[in-house]
């Protein structure tokens, strides 16, 4: 029972430092939701869409979840690369999907159809980050594919997640996603060494080393005009 408990510590100490950057970003985007807009969130449940659906209580706008997988339960099951949907929307949310997606270029662009003149999509994405949610892990982006594939929106803005040392740290405390049991244990100690020790370190030399060749992902706005 303790160790279970020291593992799930470990656990969730490790999801709070993976996505550190991401849910300020998602939080200040959904905040940004007008009233009575149609929104389409591509990836359904999880944390992400509980999220959303709190921002949607205060400010109501209508959420139709979408994906690929019916045991998720969303309110429309398909593949985004090809589903013809009945409709446009004001904000299509597309977070930690696009990795997953079999042809990303299809994706972008049945996106792109269905905005609203005036639409924005918000989408995040990993760049270095470990295999997940295997074997539909199928890509990395950099910010220059990223700007690539979305040359058909305006207003491209385009963040890094974290730092170059801050993605370091990822690195290591994701070792509890690894099936070897070895990996799985060490990770356990090392997670929380990482999260209160190194942490603080490695912001510290972000802020005094200027370097953005990695970063564990990027998070991106874009409007169709």
């Amino acid at each position: 029972m303790i160790k279970h408990r020291i593992a799930q510590w470990s656990i969730n100490l490790s999801k709070k430092l993976s996505r550190e950057g991401m849910y300020p970003f998602l939080e200040g985007q959904f905040a940004k939701i007008p009233a009575n807009a149609s929104v389409l969130n591509i990836g359904a449940g999880g944390e992400i869409e509980s999220m959303l659906k709190q921002f949607a209580e205060s400010t109501p706008f209508t959420i139709v979840s979408f994906d690929i997988d019916a045991e998720r339960k969303p309110d429309l099951v398909g593949d985004i690369c090809t589903y013809e949907f009945n409709g446009q929307f004001d904000v299509v949310i597309m977070s930690e999907v696009l990795e997953h997606v079999h042809s990303p270029h299809l994706a972008i662009e049945n996106v792109y159809n269905i905005l609203q003149k005036g639409g924005k999509l918000i989408l995040t994405t990993p760049f270095i980050f470990p295999l997940h949610d295997r074997p539909y892990d199928y890509y990395r982006f950099t910010k220059y594919g990223l700007q690539h594939l979305l040359k058909p929106f305006s207003h491209v803005q385009i963040f890094e997640k974290n730092g170059y040392f801050e993605a370091i740290d990822v690195l290591w405390v994701r070792l509890w996603r690894e099936e070897s049991k070895r990996a799985r244990t060490f990770s356990y100690l090392m997670i929380p060494l990482i999260y209160f020790l190194k942490r603080p370190f490695s912001r510290l030399l972000s802020s005094i080393i200027k370097a953005d060749g990695i970063s564990t992902g990027y998070l991106v706005t874009a409007y169709k005009l």
